[in-house]
């Protein structure tokens, strides 16, 4: 009786584990709570279904990106960089100074249809005019930014 009591809690811890692997957010960033922003992440037209799973599976990063911008955050900023990246910190400065002030203000982001599966570009718009060209990398499943120098198909 014992044996099957520890099979059952064995099955039991075993499934669990199964479970919380599979709904976990595998993405090492997140939105903080403030400061609230207004981002509208959506694909590009285009003939192949790409762009709208790249849009959906960036969503996070770029609304990470923009809040950053907006909270004139630059560490943040840099970490949502590509890890094999150098001077993402200085690049992150840069874009802070160039976008942070009407990153507060609704954004439009429109993710372009790749090209290659792990190489994305997006058009942000942000409120009054000012554009951006976000380019987007992918390494171990996840999406980064590229922000200073670095390979973006040799992570």
């Amino acid at each position: 009786m014992r044996r099957l009591a520890a099979t059952a809690c064995a099955v039991v811890l075993g499934a669990s584990t199964a479970v919380w692997w599979a709904l976990r957010d595998s993405s090492p960033y997140s939105l903080r709570e403030t400061p609230a922003v207004t981002v509208t992440v959506r694909a590009a037209v285009a003939d192949s279904p790409d762009a709208e799973e790249v849009a959906d599976e960036a969503e996070l990063l770029i609304k990470a990106y923009v809040q950053r911008l907006a909270a004139g955050d630059a560490a943040g900023l840099g970490d949502l960089g590509a890890p094999w990246y150098t001077g993402r910190r200085e690049a992150a400065e840069e874009l802070v100074a160039d976008y942070g002030s009407v990153a507060a203000r609704p954004v439009e982001a429109t993710v372009a249809d790749p090209v290659v599966p792990y190489l994305a570009h997006v058009d942000v718009r942000f409120t009054g005019g000012k554009r951006q060209t976000l380019y987007l990398t992918r390494g171990d499943g996840v999406w980064w930014v590229e922000l200073g120098e670095g390979d973006p198909v040799h992570p």
